[in-house]
């Protein structure tokens, strides 16, 4: 059965959705404070609540880029 436009457009969102929302819980368990970002921010998807750790925030995204994309 083909998919319809609608539903892989609900399908890509629901998995940046989970992909955003384990993210966010990743951070956390290494002590970053971290927050979904809200009404389509230019920003990004995700709030760092302090600055300071925008730098490990970085690396922990590229090491895991790397894990997953070789």
């Amino acid at each position: 059965m083909t998919m319809s436009d609608e539903d892989r457009q609900i399908e890509i969102l629901l998995v940046h959705k989970n992909i955003i929302g384990w993210l966010i819980a990743e951070l956390e368990k290494q002590g970053i404070e971290a927050k979904r970002t809200t009404n389509n921010s230019p920003k990004g998807d995700i709030l760092i609540v302090d600055k300071e750790d925008a730098a490990r925030v970085r690396k922990i995204i590229r090491n895991l880029n790397e894990k997953i994309n070789g």
